[in-house]
């Protein structure tokens, strides 16, 4: 089975990094293991091929970006590579790229599968339905399927997926870490605003959004709160090791009123704190209830509530043996439901199950 896998952006290669693109590659590489013929294919910077690992990655720079937008291209030499095909899996839905690749595809009778990350740009679904072009979708969890209005549909499936096993760590250091683009809806400024004066917090993301830093800024006025701006991966195992508590407190209404019903299609953040012991205080919105059992691994508490996310930290600061039950309970969870390799083999039983049909 000659399986394609393509994603809008590459990870850690065209100057974009973030959750859906760590998804995607991270997700190929773990299909690459288990069928021994997959590629990745993703518009960047340069043009180039290599391997890594058992997965061949094909990077090509785009024609143009479809208005502008940086997580829409045009793509160039992807046509080429559908034809050589078996299974094509499109990362992101509702692009041009994922749009021409379905066409291709159905040209071809070849299976074609999608997984929404959330996303998006100027694309014909804008206009139509394009969901019944793909042979099915495969979505990031129950939360995603239901947002997609496919939660029931026999075709789909859920991939999960988030880490490649549990890591041992040292004791921490007390500090209270929140990891994420700073985009309003990942609700950094709820921590820092609850943030009490004696907390350490680091706050590990670029910021995008300018209004948005300078508000995190002036809410972190006279606390000790650090802002790392983007890191590499060995400096953010450093930070989940070190972390007493990790805080995802994503929500769908944001601190300017905009809503966004896609938060947290997947909380990788979570899944990679969860993976190394930490425990985590989540939102109780979107799929971060799928990944956290509420008192065991971790805490959940409502979106945007300041003084419920306040009092869910420091109880856990105030609580070393229980942090260590949850972070220990947290890893059993994640080697047992979000693996990438569990991952990869819900995917391959539905590419296997599109070429049997």
């Amino acid at each position: 089975m000659r399986v394609l896998l393509t994603s809008p952006a590459l990870f850690g290669r065209s100057g974009v990094y973030g959750g859906g693109e760590r998804y995607a590659l991270e997700l190929a590489r773990a299909v690459a293991r288990e069928t021994g013929d997959a590629t990745l294919y993703a518009p960047a910077d340069d043009d180039g091929e290599w391997v890594e690992d058992a997965l061949r990655i094909v990077a090509r720079r785009p024609w143009t970006y479809i208005r502008g937008q940086r997580f829409n291209p045009l793509p160039r030499g992807l046509l080429s590579l559908i034809a050589e095909a078996d299974v094509v899996h499109a990362f992101q839905q509702h692009i041009v790229m994922t749009s021409l690749g379905a066409a291709a595809g159905r040209l071809r009778h070849v299976p074609v599968f999608t997984t929404d990350l959330g996303g998006g740009g100027w694309d014909v679904s804008a206009y139509l339905d394009t969901r019944p072009w793909f042979t099915g979708l495969l979505h990031l969890s129950r939360y995603a399927a239901l947002v997609d209005g496919r939660e029931d549909d026999p075709r789909d499936a859920v991939l999960y997926g988030g880490v490649w096993d549990a890591a041992p760590r040292g004791a921490d250091d007390g500090s209270v870490l929140f990891v994420g683009r700073l985009y309003p809806h990942k609700g950094a400024d709820v921590l820092v605003e609850a943030a009490a004066a004696e907390w350490r917090v680091v706050v590990c993301g670029q910021a995008y959004d300018p209004r948005y830093e300078a508000d995190l800024h002036a809410l972190a006025a006279g606390k000790r709160v650090e802002f790392t701006g983007g890191v590499d991966d060995t400096r953010l195992a450093a930070l989940y090791d070190r972390a007493a508590v990790v805080v995802v407190p994503s929500c769908s209404v944001d601190r300017y009123g905009t809503f966004t019903r896609v938060p947290e299609l997947l909380g990788l953040v979570a899944l990679e704190a969860m993976a190394r012991g930490v425990p985590v205080v989540a939102s109780d919105e979107a799929s971060l209830p799928e990944l956290i059992v509420h008192g065991e691994t971790g805490l959940l508490v409502p979106p945007r509530d300041v003084r419920a996310l306040r009092a869910a930290v420091e109880s856990l600061l105030a609580a070393p043996e229980r942090r260590a039950a949850m972070g220990a309970a947290a890893q059993r969870r994640v080697r047992e439901h979000f693996t990438w390799r569990q991952a990869a083999r819900v995917a391959v039983a539905a590419y296997e199950r599109g070429l049997a049909a």
